[in-house]
């Protein structure tokens, strides 16, 4: 059993890649920011947004409902801040969230001239349907054949001019 076992552990060895050659394989196609360079992207949103209403962090805290202390982390990014918080937050500084959102994109380098959506149509319908489940796929599918029934296509006008003789 010990030469099996010995055996049985360096096949394991010999077939799983170390945890160490992972991480350095860079792979730019799937790079995503960290969870710490985002939250202090996002704080740093926050910080400019209310220095430039000339807002006190004690203020926005207070409208916002939150405590000074946990404002104050999540404006250096140390601490993470729930959804229904940051537009409380966003409230208070009479902000649009999708303001926060696109300065925030702005700031981790997305490309403002680069479009998020696809103008393929399948390529669009595939994105949009990728983590629907198999019922939801059916009734959009039954209410697109339904729209597509329920709207035909316009009839094809006449031609205006001569037509050739047959």
């Amino acid at each position: 059993m010990g030469a099996m076992g010995a055996a049985g552990a360096k096949g394991a060895e010999t077939s799983f890649p170390s945890r160490r050659m992972i991480r350095r394989r860079r792979m730019p196609f799937a790079y995503s920011e960290s969870a710490t360079v985002v939250r202090g992207a996002l704080g740093s949103v926050l910080r400019q947004r209310r220095e430039a209403n000339h807002r006190t962090l004690t203020e926005v805290a207070a409208e916002a409902g939150l405590s000074p202390a946990h404002l104050s982390e999540v404006e250096r990014g140390r601490k993470e801040v729930s959804t229904e918080r940051l537009l409380a937050v966003a409230h208070a500084l009479g902000v649009r969230s999708a303001d926060l959102y696109a300065e925030l994109a702005r700031l981790l380098g997305a490309d403002s001239e680069q479009r998020s959506w696809p103008e393929d149509p399948p390529v669009k319908l595939r994105l949009a349907t990728a983590g629907m489940p198999l019922e939801a796929l059916r009734s959009v599918a039954d209410f697109s054949a339904y729209l597509a029934m329920a709207n035909p296509p316009p009839r094809a006008r006449p031609r205006i001019g001569f037509e050739p003789r047959r």
